[in-house]
């Protein structure tokens, strides 16, 4: 039985088995490279590095010590973000100061945003802030200019 072209793209990427040619001794023929079908995979395994969950972990520290562990998920290139509302403000800065230490320490990223939030990053994730401001804002902005300036020219 003849193949067709389909018979063909099926075998090539595993769908159909590929028919065995029997030698029947006639005429030694090199053996041919062994031929793997399409099993599912695209990657080879053995040569490519799996790609991990992306993951951010909040954290509500409750003491100061809690600042190893949140050191430790930066030095293990996991985005932290840091929730203060647990902890008095001399701890407080303490912990930012320490984490703070850590993620210079290991080239990585911090940014605050919101009042007791802080977003610490690993090297290898980069903290953007769009920096687009609303028109209200832009309104407010422009009226503090004017503001100053009048005062200025006095």
């Amino acid at each position: 039985m003849r193949k067709t072209f389909f018979d063909n793209v099926k075998e090539f990427f595993g769908f159909t088995e590929r028919d065995e040619v029997k030698n029947d001794g006639a005429a030694d023929v090199a053996p041919k490279s062994v031929v793997r079908s399409f099993r599912g995979s695209l990657v080879n395994n053995q040569n490519s590095r799996q790609f991990l969950t992306s993951e951010i972990k909040v954290v509500e520290p409750r003491i100061y010590e809690d600042s190893l562990n949140i050191a430790m998920y930066l030095r293990d290139n996991i985005p932290v973000v840091v929730n203060l509302k647990y902890l008095d403000a001399p701890a407080s800065k303490r912990l930012i100061d320490f984490v703070c230490g850590t993620a210079y320490a290991i080239n990585g990223h911090m940014m605050k945003i919101g009042e007791n939030i802080f977003l610490f990053t690993p090297v290898d994730v980069s903290i953007v802030d769009s920096g687009e401001k609303t028109t209200f804002e832009q309104g407010l902005e422009q009226e503090e200019k004017e503001v100053f300036f009048k005062r200025a020219a006095l």
